[in-house]
């Protein structure tokens, strides 16, 4: 069975093809899921929930992914379109369910945009004053790095995947750097794997940890996005998603792991007893000295930026399938002639999150405890439920046709990573608070774009579908 590749868009031309290889797209999906921004912001929460068994949550993460990915990437070896989850779901279980999933992508991927580029606007204005002395407020700086990111996204693909290659080759080159400090310098009470040890494992925690772990995840999945723009797209885009979901569970699990070694499990609850935000800095300090904890500010934010330009790229992708279907104005699967990127989609998207930046900004929410955790955890919520749905998409798509896929791929992998990825979403909204601070009514109310996005979806998939 030949692979089913998108149609050129009928009011001006198709993506710009044979532009993206793999390591291009290891590029976007590991820049989205923001490694050093991970380690630095989130492994302290990590190892505040589960102690010293923190690597394994990251561990069990990845391996759910890869087992999601076997089916998604099977998948995407018979279907081709910029739309990734819209498609499958479309092929799997048809064009009104499809189109619900399609808008509930669009709002997860926009949501985790806008608060992503909140925080890296907090962490620059918090870097330029830390040191260069200069006073900006956050809003300026996330709506400046909004259009900055607006620029480099409607040139063409592959600049985006050179900036991406830059900036994300300087965060993990210094996660590399402080392990190899930690590892040669030596640790307060040696090297220990207890923590992987089950009989430590804490039951009751574990779901907790896991809510953290999976959400640091987020964007691998966007390897299918570009499969339009890749070079043999039947090979390039399960290499990238496998090498994708394999880099990030190996850097997740072994830098987590050394920053404990580095900590020491026994001083682990007198060191987060402080502010745990400030612990992974704390480390990068003792270990590396004053001039690479300055490079760790910078980095941070450059981090924060390249997971914006990933979001975008996604976000805007969604909006050029959307648009080519008819499902929004046709004038949205357009393409630039020069760049052959979706660049009315660009634009859209772009008003829409420097308006929203520019919002929150003038506001007097918080950026970090409210505008971040209201737009994040929508994001980790709607691509769960994408994940799961995709995964049953698959096993439809595969029971009507026949192909050279093993039962593996076709029916026992998906299987398996929807009744485990149902079982995640459920913790999730489960221990949701954990992570947002809100109670359950607050709770669904920052999860009601996805469930109107969705409705709205389904019917406008009913109306197209007559």
């Amino acid at each position: 069975m030949q692979p089913t590749t998108a149609p050129p868009a009928e009011t001006g031309g198709a993506l710009r093809t044979d532009a993206v290889s793999a390591r291009h797209l290891v590029f976007f999906v590991v820049s989205a899921a923001a490694p050093l921004t991970v380690m630095a912001g989130f492994a302290p929460l990590a190892f505040l929930v589960g102690g010293q068994s923190a690597p394994v949550g990251y561990l069990a993460a990845g391996l759910v992914y890869a087992l999601f990915a076997v089916g998604f990437c099977a998948m995407s070896r018979h279907v081709s379109n910029a739309g990734a989850f819209y498609a499958y779901v479309t092929r799997g279980l048809g064009r009104v369910v499809g189109s619900g999933s399609a808008l509930v992508a669009y709002a997860a991927y926009t949501l985790g945009e806008i608060g992503f580029c909140a925080a890296a606007g907090l962490f620059a204005s918090t870097t330029l004053d830390d040191l260069a002395g200069i006073d900006l407020p956050w809003g300026v700086c996330a709506v400046v790095l909004g259009i900055v990111v607006s620029v480099v996204a409607y040139c063409r693909v592959d600049v985006g995947a050179r900036v991406l290659a830059c900036l994300l080759v300087g965060e993990i080159g210094l996660l590399v750097a402080l392990a190899v400090a930690i590892l040669v310098k030596g640790t307060p009470e040696g090297l220990s794997l207890s923590g992987f040890d089950p009989g430590t494992w804490d039951a009751s925690a574990l779901g907790s940890l896991f809510v953290i772990t999976f959400v640091v995840y987020i964007g691998f999945e966007q390897t299918a996005v570009y499969a339009e723009e890749a070079r043999d797209p039947r090979r390039t885009v399960t290499r990238a998603t496998y090498l994708a979901v394999g880099i990030l569970a190996v850097t997740y699990t072994f830098v987590s792991w050394v920053l404990l070694m580095a900590i020491g499990p026994g001083a682990l609850g007198a060191a987060l007893a402080g502010d745990p935000s400030q612990l992974v800095f704390a480390v990068n300090q003792g270990y590396l000295g004053t001039f690479m904890t300055d490079v760790m500010q910078v980095l941070i934010v450059t981090s924060f930026v390249a997971g914006v330009l990933a979001l975008h790229n996604a976000g805007a992708r969604y909006l050029f399938a959307l648009g080519r279907e008819g499902l929004l104005p046709r004038t949205l699967g357009t393409t630039g002639r020069a760049s052959g990127s979706p660049s009315h989609a660009v634009i859209v998207q772009s008003v829409l999150v420097v308006v929203a930046l520019a919002g929150f900004g003038l506001s007097s929410l918080d950026p970090y405890t409210q505008v971040v955790i209201w737009t994040n955890t929508p994001t980790l919520v709607g691509v769960l439920f994408l994940q799961i749905l995709t995964s049953i998409a698959v096993i439809a798509f595969f029971a009507r046709n026949r192909t050279d896929e093993g039962v593996w791929q076709r029916l026992v992998a998906p299987a398996l990573a929807a009744v485990v990825l149902a079982g995640v979403l459920f913790l999730v909204c489960s221990k949701m608070g954990l992570l947002t601070g809100l109670d359950a009514r607050d709770n669904l109310l920052i999860n009601l774009p996805l469930a109107v996005a969705f409705v709205v979806g389904l019917v406008r998939g009913a109306v197209a579908a007559r």
